[in-house]
């Protein structure tokens, strides 16, 4: 019972902030005309308008397939370096200095290179989002291999387990809570990155939509998409990445007990 009620009190305050952001955005949208800084009411309408054309869907159809593609793409690649990286000091040894230039590195920077290299169109949006979130999640396998008991190791070895056994029984268990605190990392980078790549060189996605209506003084599709950017975000955090994380919350307390 008291779950619950913690639950509807983070739904109310949630609302709560909702709320106040509405009536702050209607107050200061009375000083300026709705062509300039258009209130909710005016970007709820143009919502409509929008949907009803049927581009706004498009549009977020393929962010969120440019989205899908390179985050799956990232997150495969990291997992399998990082484990390597992991079990083998000498390819730790050799990696290291790269993931930090090329960590240090915004994603951004490689926005025009890639437009330059691809050419408009998906693949150097998913380009980016795989610059972004690859770090980020291989950075923290590459900390939940460090942080393997040996006797885990050796006791599975002893056991039998070898090669990709000893990685699917020992190792990806091991590393997984680690991983998705990278992911969590890796998702909001790469979704910034993919809206901001979409607005310098895309032409399709919400960043193209934000832009295109910002160079022709659409305001209120402008802030359309700006809440659209915040709102999937958050719909992705509570239906993708906050199950998965509950999902492995016992691999990190077991892991942390023993």
């Amino acid at each position: 019972m008291s779950m619950v009620l913690r639950k509807v009190n983070r739904w109310k305050m949630g609302w709560l902030a909702v709320l106040f952001v509405l009536v702050v955005w209607s107050a200061v949208s009375l000083n300026y005309p709705s062509y300039v800084f258009p209130g909710p009411v005016d970007v709820f309408k143009e919502g409509v308008n929008q949907w009803e054309k049927g581009e706004l869907t498009s549009h977020i159809v393929v962010s969120l397939k440019r989205l899908v593609i390179g985050f799956f793409l990232s997150a495969i690649m990291a997992f399998l370096i990082g484990i390597l990286a992991g079990a083998s000091r000498k390819f730790r040894e050799f990696l290291t200095p790269l993931v930090t230039f090329f960590q240090a590195t915004p994603p951004m920077a490689w926005a025009p290179l890639l437009i330059i290299l691809l050419g408009l169109g998906d693949a150097p949006m998913i380009a980016v989002i795989i610059i972004a979130s690859f770090f980020p999640i291989l950075i923290n396998v590459m900390q939940g291999m460090n942080h393997i008991p040996e006797s885990h190791v050796q006791a599975a070895r002893s056991l039998g387990a070898k090669g990709w056994r000893l990685g699917y029984f020992v190792y990806l268990p091991e590393i997984t809570p680690a991983a998705i605190s990278g992911i969590y990392v890796g998702f909001a980078i790469s979704w910034r990155s993919l809206v901001a790549a979409e607005m310098i060189g895309g032409n399709s996605g919400i960043g193209y939509f934000i832009a295109f209506n910002g160079q022709i003084g659409n305001t209120s599709s402008v802030i359309l998409g700006i809440l659209l950017i915040g709102f999937m975000a958050l719909l992705m955090d509570y239906l993708l990445l906050k199950p998965l994380q509950k999902r492995f919350a016992g691999w990190a307390s077991r892991n942390e007990n023993e």
